[in-house]
């Protein structure tokens, strides 16, 4: 999935002569944390509500204005880079979001609520589901016993998830169609597979 499908279009932004005081009502009055700053149809800066509270005085508000506060070179992406990379750079960069570029032209903003619910999409964590955690050898045979029997008894797998590997064994995160569990576990147990948690 790229940038491009999640980001959005619709932008609100303000100039670098306005003042911290209009950037944080412009933020409140649209719910939002990130302003492009454009001038002259080019973005000249980025500011963020987490800029803005350093400013912590009241009577500055009306002082100071965006361009004194706007990060001058934000790390940005393209429409066409993969949501994955666009996650990595907001996570090693701790912000919340970032502006979308196409060459000198803004052309959308991405967030960390854009690709948490591109995520949760792909993944399909919001369809009614059920869940089976599994501790299993690190061994492909095992992963694929462990999908015959629950499959064998009738649980339909959406994904299957890996999660850490500690002394050889490795957990796995099934998530299936919702269904009773109880016949699922019963049958892993019986093949000695370890059901450390699950989620009806």
């Amino acid at each position: 999935m790229r940038v491009s499908q999640i980001m959005s279009r619709d932008i609100v932004v303000i100039s670098p002569d306005k003042r911290v005081g209009q950037a944080l009502n412009l933020m409140q009055k649209h719910n939002i944390r990130h302003l492009p700053v454009m001038q002259n149809d080019r973005m000249v800066g980025w500011i963020t509500s987490r800029d803005l509270r350093e400013v912590l005085l009241a009577s500055m508000l009306e002082k100071i204005t965006v361009g004194d506060m706007m990060i001058k070179n934000p790390i940005s992406v393209n429409p066409d880079t993969h949501i994955e990379v666009a996650a990595r750079l907001l996570l090693e960069h701790k912000i919340g979001g970032m502006p979308v570029m196409e060459g000198e032209r803004l052309a959308g903003i991405i967030t960390m609520l854009d690709l948490l619910s591109a995520f949760l999409t792909m993944l399909e964590l919001l369809r009614s589901s059920s869940r089976i955690d599994l501790l299993l050898e690190d061994k492909t045979e095992a992963l694929e016993a462990a999908t015959g029997i629950i499959k064998a008894v009738g649980g339909k797998i959406i994904n299957v998830a890996l999660g850490p590997l500690k002394d050889g064994k490795r957990a796995y995160y099934f998530r299936l169609d919702r269904c009773n569990l109880a016949p699922i576990i019963d049958a892993l147990n019986k093949e000695g597979c370890e059901v450390v948690d699950f989620i009806p």
